[in-house]
């Protein structure tokens, strides 16, 4: 009798065992993309646009940290970036065809480090444009046939106008982050039936928040980044666009030199992971 409930218990754990390696396996294959796209598809994007809304602005600006992880990165090319937010905004609250037509935008820039000189430029061209719906669009039932129409819109309008399409992936909220599996399925199908890359920072809040729950990415709403979160984000683009980790880089803006570094690996991580790319 002690020997076949010893069997029976050794044969209960072996299964049980097994069920949640295939449980871990489910959860594994989930949280890889099958993504079309993994990298820009016309090469070298020398000039970026975002589009969207205060999850871009917050912290002085995504475009802004960014900046700073490129010019620290002494094997990157330079990148003029712009970026065209409204708070609280959907897609459809932006013209974005104005936005690519209109040669006044970046044509000039104050030098503040040269006695603000007025410097003019003769280039206005914009490579990729970067853009996002508000952070909930995509998943809510009365906004996300309205999402897939106009990124599919928005698509066709920078295309035509010699530009790269992108689409960002927002994150979960810090009270709900069973966002995440809703949001990672509509953001992949909906990049890879308008042929689009895809930036996974919503991937990457996921991951960090599961392996790094000290540090907060969340201001006090539990939606919009904090300044952590706006590097996550920042690093997540970088990493996407160079195909270059971010690990090292000492473009950390005023994060604590620890909390960045962190960050910097998941992010290394997730991208790798997420888009199948090995990151050099």
């Amino acid at each position: 009798m002690k020997l076949f409930l010893s069997q029976n218990i050794k044969q209960f754990f072996f299964y049980k065992a097994i069920g949640l390696s295939l449980i871990l396996i489910s959860f594994s294959s989930l949280s890889s993309a099958k993504l079309d796209i993994n990298s820009p598809v016309d090469g070298k994007v020398t000039s970026l646009m975002f589009v969207g809304n205060s999850f871009f602005y917050y912290n002085n600006s995504l475009h802004n940290h960014l900046g700073n992880l490129i010019k620290n990165d002494p094997n990157v090319t330079s990148m003029k970036r712009r970026s065209i937010t409204i708070n609280g905004s959907d897609l459809p609250w932006h013209d974005i065809e104005s936005y690519l037509s209109n040669d006044q935008i970046g044509s000039f820039r104050i030098d503040t480090k040269n006695n603000n000189k007025y410097v003019p430029s003769s280039n206005t061209k914009i490579d990729a444009v970067i853009f996002m719906g508000c952070s909930l669009c995509p998943i809510h039932p009365d906004t996300k046939d309205t999402f897939q129409v106009y990124v599919k819109s928005y698509s066709e309008i920078i295309r035509e106008k010699n530009a790269e399409p992108m689409l960002f992936m927002s994150w979960p909220y810090k009270n709900k982050p069973e966002m995440i599996d809703s949001l990672r399925n509509v953001f992949i199908d909906t990049a890879n039936k308008n042929n689009l890359l895809l930036i996974p920072a919503g991937e990457a809040f996921h991951r960090f928040n599961l392996n790094h729950p000290e540090i907060d990415l969340y201001t006090k709403d539990l939606r919009h980044p904090s300044k952590e979160g706006t590097y996550l984000a920042a690093a997540v683009v970088f990493a996407t666009l160079y195909g270059k980790a971010t690990a090292g880089n000492s473009g950390i803006m005023n994060l604590d030199p620890e909390v960045a570094l962190k960050i910097q690996r998941s992010v290394d991580e997730t991208v790798s992971d997420f888009m199948g790319v090995t990151l050099r």
